[in-house]
C-alpha cells in the first residue's frame, strides 16, 4: 500500500511540479527528500495511532484513570514500572491525591521510555517477526503491546514455548490477546 502510494505521489508531483529542464540527478534529490518525508509522517501517524489505540484498550485514554490492582494513568503504569524506569516520585497515592504530577504528557515521555527498553531487552526476539503462533502472525507491533500488557519477560516465555505459556493480567487478558489485536501497525 505504501509502495502503490509514493509511486502515485511520485508521478503526480513529477507531472505537476517538474520543470521541463531539471536535471534528473537533482530530481531524484527531490524525490529521495521528499519520499523520506512521506515515510516519516507516515511512521509517526502509525505510532501515534498504536499508542492511541493502546491507551484505548487500557484505559479508554482517561489519563486520569486507577485500575483495581493499582495501575493508573492512560497507559496503566504500575509502581514498580515507573520505579525501573526512574520516576520514582511517582507513586499511586501522590497520584490519587494530585493527578498533576503525572500529565498525560510525562505518560506519554514514560510509554516512549518503556517501548524503548522493551525493545532492547526483546531485541534477540526479533527472529520471531514474521512466525506465526496459534494462528497469529507475531509483529514488532504486537511484540510492543504485548510487552506492555504483561512485561517482556511473560512475551519471552511465550515465544520461547511457542504459545503454551500464556500469561495472563488480573482483568483476563493474556500475550496472546494482545499480541493478536495490536499486530497490524507498521512500526518498523
Amino acid at each position: 500500500m505504501r509502495k502503490v502510494f509514493l509511486t502515485f505521489l511520485f508521478i503526480f508531483i513529477s507531472h505537476i511540479c517538474g520543470a521541463p529542464k531539471i536535471d534528473f540527478k537533482l530530481g531524484m534529490l527531490k524525490f529521495k527528500s521528499l519520499s523520506d518525508f512521506v515515510n516519516e509522517k507516515y511512521h509517526e501517524s502509525e505510532f501515534s495511532r498504536f499508542i492511541n489505540d493502546l491507551g484505548y484498550s487500557e484505559s479508554g485514554n482517561n489519563w486520569l484513570c486507577i485500575n483495581r490492582i493499582g495501575c493508573f494513568g492512560e497507559w496503566q503504569f504500575d509502581e514498580s514500572t515507573l520505579k525501573c524506569l526512574g520516576y520514582r516520585k511517582i507513586t499511586l497515592k501522590k497520584f490519587k491525591a494530585n493527578p498533576g504530577i503525572f500529565p498525560r504528557e510525562l505518560q506519554m515521555e514514560v510509554l516512549k521510555t518503556l517501548i524503548r527498553v522493551n525493545l532492547l531487552i526483546l531485541a534477540d526476539y526479533e527472529h520471531f517477526i514474521g512466525d506465526s503462533i496459534n494462528g497469529v502472525i507475531i509483529t514488532k507491533s504486537g511484540m510492543i503491546a504485548a510487552s506492555h500488557l504483561g512485561g517482556a519477560g511473560s512475551l519471552e516465555k511465550f515465544l520461547n514455548s511457542n504459545g503454551r505459556i500464556n500469561k495472563k493480567d488480573v482483568l483476563g487478558t493474556s500475550i496472546f490477546d494482545y499480541l493478536k489485536k495490536f499486530r497490524n501497525y507498521d512500526l518498523n
